[in-house]
């Protein structure tokens, strides 16, 4: 993959350094829409998107913050599934 086939609001967030970016590229493909809606349902996950019902734009920062957390632990397809969802 490469960095251009990522999204443009995720490229564009100011959250992920280019190194970051070069880890999501790291993945063949990014996860499915399958994949993505079964991770939403990880308590952790809920806990996120249900502490910022009604504020879209602090739900939308605070879960690129948290796929930034991912990824510096290296887990790279987590950080892919809550960006993209």
């Amino acid at each position: 993959m490469l960095i251009t086939e990522i999204p443009r609001f995720i490229v564009q967030s100011g959250f992920f350094n280019h190194q970051d970016l070069l880890k999501l590229t790291s993945l063949d493909g990014i996860p499915t829409d399958q994949e993505i809606d079964q991770f939403k349902y990880e308590p952790e996950i809920q806990e996120l998107l249900n502490a910022f019902i009604g504020e879209e734009s602090t739900r939308i920062t605070h879960q690129l913050l948290k796929a930034k957390e991912y990824l510096d632990k290296n887990e790279i397809v987590k950080a892919w599934k809550l960006a993209l969802l």
